[in-house]
């Protein structure tokens, strides 16, 4: 019996000394701030002119047909804090005459224009995809639209992505 009382009395001494001496942490650990998320927008999800055409590498299957003054717009949510996006767009081009230029709103805010590059030759470039990057935007926490228009060229882009991304965690832009 004098054994197990030195035994418990024991037990009773290193519980606290386990815990540092403190029954409860002395302060709440702070909630962190939400980071920014890529955001990704498939070309058929928006809004406008152009027609879905099915291709088997594009992101969920499907891309939008936009000809010479036809154009598409998203319109898409940021959560977090503000933050300056990179924005880029995916796109296929078959090898046929001039190619078109594809110019970028976000917000009514111009934002670029650039003269979209061959993904491949007349058939199967249709079914290969680059990414161009198209300038960055600052967004704050709420309801954002991008515009992307198409002008000149031969005809016909197929757009498959418009892509945001934020800054790496931790970096400041």
């Amino acid at each position: 019996m004098k054994r197990l009382l030195l035994w418990s009395s024991a037990l009773l001494w290193l519980v606290p000394t386990a815990c540092g001496g403190q029954a409860s942490p002395t302060q709440p650990s702070a909630a962190a701030a939400p980071s920014a998320s890529v955001v990704a927008l498939e070309g058929e999800a928006g809004t406008g002119d152009g027609r879905i055409v099915e291709r088997s590498r594009a992101s969920g299957g499907r891309t939008i047909h936009l000809g010479p003054g036809e154009r598409r717009r998203w319109t898409f949510a940021v959560g977090a804090a503000a933050a300056h996006y990179a924005v880029s767009v995916t796109y296929s081009n078959g090898k046929e005459g001039e190619n078109e230029v594809i110019s970028m709103r976000v917000d009514g805010v111009s934002l670029s224009s650039f003269l979209n590059r061959d993904s491949g030759d007349s058939t199967e470039g249709w079914n290969v995809f680059v990414t161009d990057p198209a300038g960055t935007s600052a967004l704050r926490s709420g309801s954002h639209t991008i515009v992307l228009e198409v002008s000149g060229g031969d005809g016909c882009v197929e757009i498959d992505l418009v892509t945001l991304t934020p800054p790496a965690a931790g970096l400041v832009p």
